[in-house]
């Protein structure tokens, strides 16, 4: 896989914290954990200025939390549209932070893209998907804001679900429901983010983790969505992780703190985690992309998405 001179694509956590508690995810057991939250506006400029006149085609100010719960988030928005006005410039929410006046300004914000997340419609299924939201709160935020949305579609608007989760009955009822709201759909697959969610909830015979028979595990092997080729993950410090799903920051690369993002990108240390998603460098089992689904082998038949399909953590269907 050619890795070009810069990443296409950028998350930045401007924030680490995110109230909704999904099951499939692993943010609400290992956020304690995190010595880092909300990114400091001098942290931010360094980014920026180092993120601009450069061809990035996808950027993400979030990265394992929610964006609205960052005060500055608004300010921070329309900081990146001024320095990159070409860039495909999406956040994810859910209904918790979709009160009025976050809501309005969320719809005056110069984005292209708002993705709710909502895996499934009724409290009982958000009781078991996303226990952290109240759903007689959250549901009519979510509502209101698409009713609001939908009278001026200043961009676009997604709903972030889950395949597999309910009967087939059930999930066209859901896909119909927000297809009469004319509201884009994106599925994930239910998967264990690098083996750290238990996702017996869901009804699965034990702690889930990645099966790969024999024959399917020669090298070389690619992340399906390209995180390690086009992707650069800013943790809310400064630090550079491999990947969307290092809740344990165990993959860290360098620090912008250190040296620039150019710098970080074509570095011995980021060219040698890339070598280790190849299989061309040792690894034992505890490297993160080898608990991961995203892991897979090309030689064994695997498809990874094409570059333009490389969007945040999830594929469109």
């Amino acid at each position: 896989m050619t890795v070009g001179p810069f990443p296409t694509h950028v998350q930045i956590q401007t924030s680490t914290a995110c109230g909704a508690a999904c099951s499939i995810c692993p943010h609400p057991v290992e956020s304690p954990k995190w010595s880092n939250g909300l990114m400091s506006d001098e942290l931010f400029e360094r980014i920026v200025g180092q993120l601009r006149n450069h061809p990035i085609e996808y950027l993400c100010p979030y990265l394992m939390a929610d964006p609205m719960s960052d005060r500055n988030i608004f300010d921070r928005i329309r900081t990146l549209r001024d320095a990159l006005p070409e860039t495909h410039l999406e956040v994810s929410t859910t209904g918790l932070y979709l009160m009025p006046t976050i809501a309005d300004r969320l719809l005056e914000a110069p984005l292209s893209e708002v993705r709710i997340s909502s895996h499934g419609i009724s409290a009982e299924e958000w009781a078991v998907t996303m226990p952290g939201l109240k759903y007689e709160k959250a549901w009519p935020n979510t509502m209101r804001f698409i009713e609001k949305w939908r009278e001026s579609r200043p961009y676009k608007l997604s709903v972030v679900t889950l395949s597999g989760l309910w009967t087939r009955q059930r999930q066209v009822e859901i896909e119909a429901f927000w297809t009469e709201l004319d509201v884009d759909m994106v599925q994930w697959d239910v998967i264990s983010r690098a083996d750290e969610v238990d996702l017996t909830v869901f009804g699965e015979p034990g702690r889930h983790a990645t099966v790969r028979s024999p024959d399917k595990r020669d090298p070389p092997y690619v992340c399906r969505f390209h995180r390690d080729t086009h992707w650069l993950h800013i943790l809310s410090d400064g630090r550079v992780t491999l990947c969307c799903m290092d809740y344990r920051h165990e993959a860290i690369i360098g620090s912008i703190l250190e040296q620039p993002l150019e710098r970080i990108w074509r570095s011995k240390a980021f060219e040698h985690a890339r070598a280790q998603v190849r299989g061309d460098a040792a690894t034992d089992d505890s490297f993160i992309c080898n608990r991961c689904e995203w892991n897979i082998s090309l030689a064994g038949g695997g498809t990874a998405f094409a570059d333009s399909d490389s969007r945040c953590e999830t594929a469109r269907t």
